[in-house]
C-alpha cells in the first residue's frame, strides 16, 4: 500500500512499448532532451494511473489518460476485480500546431 490506497498493477502492452519509444525518439530528434521530457511526463502519468486509474471512459470500456504538456493520450483499460491497469496505446491528439501545449 502506498499513501493508503491499494495500488493497481500496471501493464504495458507491446504496442504501447514501441509506441512510446517512437514518440521518444521523435522528439529527442527534435531538440536534445525533449524525447526524455515525454518519456518523463508518460511514465509520472503512468504512476498516477497506479493510485487513480479511474479517469473518462472513451470507447465502451477504454479509458483515456492526456498529457499535459505533450499531446498524446494514454488509452487504457481497468481490471477492477484484478487491480490491474492494462495501457493498451499511446495516441496522437491532432490539434492546431500554433497552439500547442508544448513550448520548446
Amino acid at each position: 500500500m502506498k499513501n493508503g490506497l491499494d495500488n493497481f498493477e500496471i501493464i504495458v502492452l507491446k504496442r504501447a512499448e514501441l509506441e512510446v519509444d517512437d514518440i521518444s525518439e521523435y522528439y529527442e530528434s527534435i531538440a536534445e532532451g525533449l524525447g526524455v521530457k515525454f518519456y518523463s511526463e508518460y511514465k509520472n502519468y503512468v504512476e498516477t494511473l497506479k493510485n487513480i486509474p479511474f479517469f473518462e471512459v472513451k470507447y465502451n470500456i477504454i479509458r483515456k489518460l492526456p498529457l499535459n504538456k505533450f499531446p498524446y493520450t494514454i488509452q487504457f483499460i481497468i481490471d477492477e476485480y484484478e487491480k490491474k491497469v492494462f495501457i493498451q496505446a499511446i495516441t496522437r491528439d491532432y490539434q492546431n500546431p500554433k497552439n500547442t501545449r508544448l513550448k520548446i
